[in-house]
């Protein structure tokens, strides 16, 4: 529990707390000493543990002993690979159930980090101390961990929740336009599925802005909380944050293949908002108006990724693996307004082909 003189704003996410606010890392401080633990890890990235660690340890006292264990940088970490190396790491330093893992990073980190205690051991404790505005938002909450297989994001995963995810904003100071943009796409999806009023404010917000975004991070991360409160393990209304995931993730593995650049996942994200909106309104649950609005705003904010149409078969083919599919058809998540959504929309392989054709003459001009 965190005591009364730290101001820090508390959000229940069910399973674990959300702490966001000034003194974020001084519960943190306390939330480590209190969890008496065996052993302490901080696991991080390369870029996390040169520029997000010397903040964490001048205000969290209880981790300077921690031993530190580096990963690279970027989506190639979530592998079996590396899990091993941690895995293996863990065990040479005899560490024991009683050991607390630290994940300081972006979404990688949290997903191979999250999936790494839950796996060691039958699962360790873990905190979450996210250092990029997609991971404040959206991926460090919610116990959802995962690896990538076979081109295919996040095939291996569990549930594990963190004892706490821990948000720090002044992080944020270290991140380009294009790491924010990323996370952005994540609060736009939050206020398209969830909070209309949110979605026109993102839509007015100076983004380069932080004061002026921070207000907006809690309001998306509050509802993040509120959704996996209600639906931890993702049986129904969880489902709504799928929302631009299934296409977007058959294009972020398309784009690790090569050709052109690979995407972050945020753009990816935004480019699966723009074609499901479109099948949104091919099924007739969302107004023309509203999806032209929707590409027009996300076109002002993400560069295009030209596709081919010969391309869209494979495309296709990376999704036929993704984890919301259910008896070999496609299940999406569809807007049926700014700010309502349904769950396990059934799309044809022929619409997704149509929406991908729509988003590729789109960008065409």
């Amino acid at each position: 529990m965190v005591p009364k003189r730290i101001e820090a704003m508390v959000m229940d996410a069910g399973r674990h707390p959300v702490t966001l606010g000034t003194d974020a890392l001084r519960a943190l401080d306390h939330d480590v000493k209190q969890a008496e633990a065996s052993t302490l890890f901080v696991l991080g990235d390369e870029n996390t543990l040169r520029q997000a660690l010397p903040e964490l340890l001048a205000h969290v006292p209880a981790l300077r002993d921690a031993e530190t264990i580096g990963v690279a940088a970027g989506e190639a970490s979530k592998s079996l690979g590396v899990c091993q190396e941690i895995w293996q790491h863990l065990t040479v330093r005899a560490a024991d159930r009683e050991a607390l893992l630290i994940n300081l990073g972006g979404g990688v980190v949290t997903d191979l980090g999250g999936f790494v205690a839950g796996a060691y051991k039958r699962g360790i404790r873990c905190m979450h101390v996210p250092t990029t505005l997609m991971g404040m938002v959206d991926a460090a909450i919610g116990g959802k961990t995962g690896i990538d297989l076979g081109g295919v994001k996040n095939l291996v995963g569990v549930f594990h929740d963190p004892l706490g995810v821990y948000v720090h904003g002044p992080f944020l100071r270290s991140l380009g336009k294009r790491e924010l943009l990323n996370g952005v796409a994540e609060m736009i999806k939050h206020g398209l599925v969830r909070d209309a009023d949110h979605y026109e404010s993102l839509r007015e917000a100076p983004l380069h802005d932080l004061d002026a975004l921070s207000p907006l991070v809690q309001r998306s991360a509050a509802i993040k909380a509120e959704v996996v409160k209600a639906d931890p393990r993702e049986s129904g209304l969880r489902k709504l944050l799928n929302f631009g995931h299934t296409i977007g993730h058959g294009i972020e593995a398309y784009s690790w293949e090569g050709g052109q650049r690979a995407l972050l996942h945020g753009e990816a994200v935004a480019l699966g908002m723009i074609a499901e909106a479109w099948l949104s309104w091919r099924q007739g649950a969302l107004p023309r108006a509203a999806c032209d609005r929707i590409a027009d705003h996300l076109l002002s904010l993400y560069k295009p990724y030209a596709l081919q149409g010969d391309e869209h078969h494979r495309v296709i083919e990376l999704m036929r693996n993704d984890k919301k599919n259910s008896g070999g058809q496609f299940r999406f998540t569809l807007l049926t307004g700014i700010g309502s959504a349904r769950t396990d929309a059934v799309v044809t392989a022929a619409q997704v082909q149509e929406a991908l054709e729509y988003y590729r003459l789109l960008v065409r001009g």
